[in-house]
Formats: structure tokens, sequence, C-alpha cells
């Protein structure tokens, strides 16, 4: 009987302990699924992203006149294509042919770099380059609008890449997948296009570094400094319900992120820099009803704000709409001229137009009071000759902008549309070089 009982309690113990290593190699099972699975999400989505900013630079190279030295726009398609192909090597689609798509992105890469690294940049793009650009660009567009349609069926239908690649091993038999049929569609398109045309190829992007604490006025501030600035900011009486914590190692420059308790419950959190206690970013986070106010209305709310903070700027330049907010781009203006190193970008709610949001950070290290604005060489009709006739421009403005080394430069800015697109073209207005391409949203 004893033997009996010990017999059951060993089986019993037994089928506990299988069962427990059972659930554990289950769970670790799942962990690991999971982990691959959103590997291959972030994998999918910076690919995506990647593709949007490599045909936008394609379409910026191409909004210059072909006469002139090439924009360092190829530099950036030249990096960008190089990330794409590593963003398709951690995707699952080994078992599928890909191979036109990485040769196209590799060709993509290689064409650019040449223009962009080796060509002599006193030697324009020949016809038969400009041509190769513009092919690039027409195709880089056809791919990046598959792949945006297929990244919102991934996300509105919640499809997971565990099951493409499920699909893909199953050789056998014939599988629909939403995934895997649009990567082949992709595939399609480019086998079927002609072979590019490559011929002889000038500017390589230098960094640019807008955050020089030498560039902001003040002394340092400690943590009660930064409190204490918080509390002007926000028109506190004191410190009080304001907590300042320095940031560490590894952020653009030496700064203090500060909470702040606002009326009714609300927090305000905002960014500050150590030297001279500079608010470079200000969040209220508080929910935002229906719209009561449009676009329009809520404009005239961002500009006396920035008045009220003293802050310059009385020029918005951009305007965009979120989640019942209204995202305003603003620069101020001297003498006319446009001062694009001192934007600022302010968010208002829609429901009262209270600024919910403030980001700061170019106007903090780049204002300067009474800039002396440099006298024109050439003329706005000498300028505009200097823009590649195949954009249609629409507005001229003069700006003060920053070049690829981050010097201030004094041009000609001219607004217009090429291929559906909108574009900003700015040329030097001392010798009428071209300074940068911007690509509208």
């Amino acid at each position: 009987m004893m033997f009996s009982r010990i017999t059951s309690f060993v089986v019993v113990l037994a089928l506990v302990v299988a069962g427990f290593w059972g659930y554990r190699e289950h769970r670790e099972k799942q962990a690991l699924l999971l982990k691959a699975e959103n590997q291959y999400q972030r994998a999918f989505h910076t690919l995506s992203d990647h593709m949007n900013l490599l045909q936008d630079e394609l379409g910026k190279s191409l909004a210059v006149n072909s006469k002139l030295q090439s924009t360092s726009s190829l530099t950036e398609v030249w990096r960008l294509s190089a990330q794409a192909r590593s963003d398709v090597g951690e995707l699952p689609l080994s078992l599928m042919p890909f191979n036109n798509t990485m040769n196209f992105l590799n060709d993509v890469g290689n064409f650019s770099y040449r223009v962009a690294v080796h060509k002599d940049e006193k030697q324009p793009l020949t016809d038969q380059e400009w041509n190769t650009l513009q092919t690039m660009y027409n195709r880089s567009k056809g791919l990046e609008k598959q792949l945006s349609s297929l990244q919102t069926a991934v996300i509105q239908k919640n499809l997971r890449w565990m099951d493409a690649e499920l699909a893909l091993a199953q050789t056998d038999k014939k599988t629909d997948n939403v995934i895997v049929d649009g990567f082949k569609a992709m595939e399609k398109q480019v086998r079927n296009a002609k072979p590019l045309n490559f011929g002889p190829t000038a500017n390589a992007l230098k960094t640019r570094n807008n955050t020089d604490v030498n560039k902001l006025s003040g002394t340092a501030v400690n943590p009660q400094g930064a409190a204490e600035a918080a509390a002007r900011f926000l028109g506190h009486a004191n410190t009080q319900g304001i907590s300042a914590k320095r940031n560490g190692q590894g952020n653009l420059y030496p700064s203090y992120s500060v909470t702040a308790k606002l009326p009714g419950d609300g927090q305000a959190y905002m960014t500050i820099t150590e030297k001279g206690g500079h608010i470079t970013n200000y969040m209220n986070n508080r929910g935002v009803g229906d719209p009561k106010l449009d676009l329009d209305q809520a404009s005239a709310k961002a500009t006396a704000y920035l008045k009220q903070k003293g802050i310059a700027g009385d020029t918005i330049i951009r305007i965009d709409q979120y989640d019942n907010v209204g995202v305003y781009e603003i620069v101020p203006t001297q003498d006319g001229v446009r001062i694009y190193p001192e934007k600022t970008t302010v968010k208002v709610a829609l429901d009262n137009g209270e600024v919910v949001g403030l980001v700061a950070q170019d106007y903090a290290f780049n204002h300067v009071a009474n800039r002396q604005i440099p006298a024109a060489k050439i003329s706005e009709a000498e300028a505009r000759k200097f823009v590649s006739p195949k954009v249609q421009i629409q507005e001229t403005h003069r700006s003060i902008v920053l070049d690829d080394l981050g010097r201030e430069q004094f041009c000609y800015e001219f607004i217009g549309t090429m291929d559906n697109d909108t574009y900003k073209v700015y040329i030097r207005a001392l010798d009428g070089k071209e300074i940068g391409v911007e690509k509208l949203k």
C-alpha cells in the first residue's frame, strides 16, 4: 500500500514537472517568436521610411538646374540606399527571389556615390546622367508607393511577418499572403523595367551641427535655476510643483528635463539648456477635445504666444494638423528677409486655442538680435535662371538659411512645383550658387 502511494506521488510529481517544463518551453518559444516578429516589423517599417526618404532626396536632386553641380542630396541618396538594402536583409525573404530590387538599390547607391563624391565639382551632370537620375526617381516613386500601400495593409489588418515566413516555406502548395504578394509585385515591377544607363560622373554632404553650446547666451544654471526659468516661462509665482533633473550623456547638448504641475491636475514637460536656461521644448500633455477653432484662427494664437514669450517669429511657413492640434512652423523676418535658422514650432489646441507645445531649439541656438543682412549681388531675375526650368515657380522670397556646413547664407527662395511635388530651391544672392533644395510635404 505504501509503495503504491509512493508510486502515485512520483507519477503525479513527474506529470507536474513535465507540465511545468512544457509550459516553460512553450513560453520561451512564444517569447522567441514575439521577438522575431517585432524585429521583422521594425525592419519593415524602417525600410518603408528609408524608401520614402530616398524618393524625396532623388526628387530634391532633380529640382536644381542640370547644368549646375549636383546637389548634396545625392550623398544622402547613397546613404539611404545602403540602409534600405540593410533593412531588406533583415526580412525573411531568403526563400523569395528579390535580387532585382536589391540590384536596383545597389545601382542607385553606386550611381549617387560616383556623382556626389568622385565627380569633379566643376563638371555638371551630363544629359545621360540626368536622364538616369530621372529614371531612378520615377522607379523609386513607384516602389515607394507600393511599399506604402503594403505598410497600410500591414497596420490596418494587423498582418504578421511570421505568417509570411511560413507561407514562403510552404513551397509545395500555393499560398495567399498579402505581404508575400506585395513584395513579389515590387520585384516584378523592377524586373520588367528597362536597364538603367549610367554616364560618367560632386559634392559631399557635410555634417551639420546646430547645437553648439557656445552659441547660447547666458551662464550655466543649476537644477534650481532651471526650475526658476520654467516658472518664469509658465508665469508661475514660484517653483512650487516644478522639478528639474539634469539629463545624462548622449544628449545633443547639456540640459535639464523639467516637469511642472499645471492647473486642473495638468502637467507640463520641458527641456531647458544648462547654459543660459533657455527653453528648447515645451509640452502640455492634456487631452484635446473636438475642434472649435479653424487653423487660420489658431495661427493668430501661435504668433501671439511667441510675442508674449519674447520670442521673435511673425511669418508662418508651414501649417499641419494632428489629432485636433494645429502645428505651425514660424520664422522671424528682418527687413523682409526670412530668418530660417531661428525657426520655432508652436502647437495650438483647436478646442480652445491654448498652446500645448513649443519647439524652440533652433531659436535658442541661432537667435541673433539685429543681425546684419548682406547686400544681394545678383537680382532675383538673375537668380531665377539658376533654378531648373522643370520647376514651375510660384513664390519668391529672400531668406537666411544654413548650408551643409552650418554657415548662414543669404538666398533667394523659390517655391515651385515639379511632377506634382512642391519644392523650395535656395539660390545664394551673392553669386547664384545653389545652396539647398527642400521638398515640401
